[in-house]
């Protein structure tokens, strides 16, 4: 490298003809000098002649909608949007100022995108939330009749599916960032600037707090509560509410597979193992003459 970004501490590992930029916060310098130096679209605007425009869209100025984008009936584009190829907006969704929707990315009927939103490929938001009812032994489905509500600055990953409400709406807080193959049952709500990494799973009506971090493929069991500023560990299960700011986990930690199942068959025999634990120190404490009552 000719040229690095570095902190005060650091800079004295780099020597010779490189060229040092000291900053305090290197890592975020170096993301903003990404985006000076790459942060451009080249997209023309206009809409191209083979998009599909349904009844009473609204349209507003310097949008650019790509070859084959479906818009249905009704549906408002915000200025400075920007439609990529085959991604399809439903009936009545509204797009927000200056969001970016990737290709094969589907908005479905109703949900609002807020501004300087960016949804990725393969994304839908506004599927059917997974809501049925047991009747004689099988299972009718529940009519989902919410939206889904992402604020303003979030984006969203590819393939990740944000389930729409059943009554209520499902909410995305301002400044949410959400990583790929991501699953938001129905009637989520996530908190502002909260982030979540790829493959976590979020049964319904679960409500996490603001700046919370949720490590990749952590689970998340339905109804329950997470307050503000909770870490929860990458592959954790979630299964009852977080009162209390700070770190979760509850991995099973990686060891050599015979230790493991040595181990996983230890766990099942605790509650035994306690029982004659207990026995024993009740043993130990007549022996010595102690009161055990």
């Amino acid at each position: 490298a000719s040229v690095v970004v570095v902190s005060m501490e650091d800079s004295d590992k780099f020597g010779g003809d490189i060229t040092k930029i000291i900053v305090e916060k290197p890592h975020f310098y170096f993301s903003q000098l990404l985006e000076l130096m790459f942060g451009f679209d080249e997209s023309s605007q206009g809409i191209s002649a083979s998009a599909y425009l349904g009844a009473n869209v609204l349209i507003s100025d310097n949008v650019t909608v790509e070859p084959h984008v479906i818009i249905e009936d009704g549906a408002e584009i915000a200025d400075g949007v920007i439609l990529r190829s085959r991604c399809l907006i439903g009936k009545k969704v509204k797009i927000g100022r200056n969001s970016v929707v990737h290709p094969g990315a589907l908005i479905l009927e109703e949900c609002e995108i807020g501004d300087n939103c960016v949804i990725h490929s393969g994304a839908v938001v506004g599927g059917d939330g997974f809501g049925y009812v047991q009747e004689n032994n099988e299972w009718i489905k529940v009519r989902q009749v919410g939206r889904v509500i992402i604020n303003d600055a979030c984006e969203i990953g590819c393939n990740t599916t944000i389930d729409r409400g059943s009554i209520d709406n499902t909410i995305i807080g301002h400044g949410v960032k959400i990583d790929n193959q991501v699953q938001i049952g129905h009637n989520c709500h996530i908190g502002d600037n909260t982030i979540i990494a790829g493959c976590v799973g979020i049964a319904g009506s679960v409500d996490i707090g603001q700046n919370c971090r949720i490590g990749g493929a952590a689970m998340f069991t339905g109804h329950l509560s997470v307050c503000d500023n909770v870490d929860v560990s990458a592959g954790s299960l979630v299964s009852k509410s977080i009162l209390e700011p700070g770190r979760y986990t509850s991995v099973y930690p990686l060891s050599e597979h015979a230790e493991w199942k040595r181990n996983a068959a230890a766990i099942r025999k605790l509650s035994e193992l306690n029982k004659r634990i207990k026995k024993l120190e009740t043993t130990v404490a007549k022996a010595n003459g102690k009161d055990v009552t």
